[in-house]
């Protein structure tokens, strides 16, 4: 997701993803699951608005090319 949709969120999921290994690590299971979270909810928007971008610039093209 973050190379194919949206760098900056996939990036900051990135981010929690490591939070989370490094919870687990010390056994934080709260602080895992809580980073783990956020880190879910950051890919899931990352590929929902990655899905809207590419979606919406095919009908622009093709709304452009044949109107």
């Amino acid at each position: 997701v973050t190379v194919f949709c949206c760098l900056l969120t996939g990036i900051i999921a990135l981010v929690y993803s490591h939070e989370t290994r490094a919870a687990l690590g010390r056994g934080d299971m709260a602080q895992a699951n809580v980073a783990s979270k956020k880190a879910q909810s950051l890919v899931l928007f990352s590929l929902l608005f990655g899905l809207f971008a590419s979606i919406s610039w095919v009908i622009y093209v093709l709304v452009a090319l044949y109107l």
